[in-house]
């Protein structure tokens, strides 16, 4: 379903946000295996036969999630994401790549990750997040997807998944994994891949592990080469601003944060300078907020059944009814309605 209002719409002058092909590279390929037809499945996703064939082009971020969506769709199979995000490898990931193979620790390495993560993707987040003696390391979007979003978050987690087995070993294993949709039918493969019984219907992509794999050393790594590889990452420049507020905003919910205050303060700003900037950008920080809340809360109810009161937790909302206030403000529907319209269409569409 999209929303029937506009004025959550961003500004026509920003450019759309990019996705590095990086291992996508090697889909069209798993499309053939699984009997599909590749080059039909990308223009059906508005994208060129050809958009696939170099890693280092880059892609509309939406346009990835229609283009696992349609993937899906046209080969039946429901878990195309998590087999796509298994193609992944470092090596896939170019600069970054490097940079995360050589790191001296495994701490280092996903700290190199998460930090330059943006040089791949612009539309959703990777994060580290040390929650006492466990350490998640997720994945969520922030950029407006719709449909596929959720083969988009199988597949970064199960890129993920091959990074943390490159970094510490065949044998190396999550303690927990969840994932922000509903149980599939058959989630055998997600059992297997991950090596333990995913949670589903969670409000986040994450691999959960114990906090002292990040001292683990990272074997053949190359000081030289990490000295370099950083110092490339850092020429590279920050995220735009518009970036920057997106992926900081949408960190900081992580934590159940959601003041421009402390968005001002992660980016080392005065909060009058961020609304100033933010201004230059034709918005606001309560727009920007309400638009992230927007798409996570749109992205839980189309595909998870996450219940109404851990989704307005999750947005901030000290109760229900003032989520639902504002999700009809938003989308001219509660949020009970939105997700029957989506399982309808669902049901339809698979009639």
């Amino acid at each position: 379903m999209r929303s029937t209002g506009t004025w959550l719409t961003a500004p026509e002058h920003r450019r759309p946000w990019t996705q590095r092909v990086a291992g996508l590279v090697e889909l069209p390929q798993l499309i053939r295996q699984l009997g599909g037809d590749p080059e039909a499945v990308l223009l059906d996703a508005g994208l060129d036969p050809a958009a696939l064939d170099d890693p280092d082009s880059r892609i509309p971020y939406a346009s990835l999630a229609r283009l696992l969506d349609r993937a899906a769709r046209t080969t039946g199979c429901e878990h195309i994401g998590l087999l796509a995000g298994r193609l992944y490898r470092l090596s896939h990931l170019g600069l970054v790549g490097q940079l995360v193979r050589n790191s001296p620790t495994v701490g280092r390495a996903l700290e190199a990750l998460t930090v330059f993560q943006h040089l791949n993707s612009e539309g959703g987040l990777a994060f580290l997040v040390k929650r006492g003696d466990y350490v998640d390391l997720g994945y969520v979007p922030y950029q407006a997807a719709g449909a596929g979003i959720a083969q988009v978050c199988d597949a970064a987690l199960a890129a993920a998944m091959n990074i943390m087995l490159e970094l510490c070993g065949p044998t190396w294993k999550p303690y927990e994994v969840f994932l922000p949709h509903a149980k599939p039918r058959d989630a055998a493969q997600h059992r297997a891949f991950f090596k333990v019984v995913p949670r589903f219907d969670a409000e986040s992509s994450v691999l959960r592990f114990p906090a002292r794999d990040l001292a683990r050393k990272v074997l053949a790594a190359d000081p030289e080469a990490h000295h370099r590889c950083e110092q490339l990452a850092r020429s590279a420049g920050a995220p735009e601003f518009m970036q920057q507020v997106y992926r900081g905003l949408r960190r900081l919910m992580l934590d159940n944060r959601h003041s421009g205050d402390d968005l001002a303060q992660m980016l080392s700003m005065h909060r009058r300078t961020l609304n100033r900037r933010l201004k230059a950008e034709g918005t606001t920080f309560q727009r920007v907020l309400d638009e992230v809340r927007f798409e996570i809360a749109k992205d839980l109810l189309s595909n998870s059944n996450v219940h109404l009161d851990d989704i307005a937790a999750t947005l901030g909302y000290a109760a229900v009814t003032p989520f639902m206030r504002t999700f009809r403000r938003w989308s001219g529907t509660t949020p009970g309605q939105w997700r029957r319209n989506v399982r309808n269409v669902e049901s339809e569409t698979a009639a």
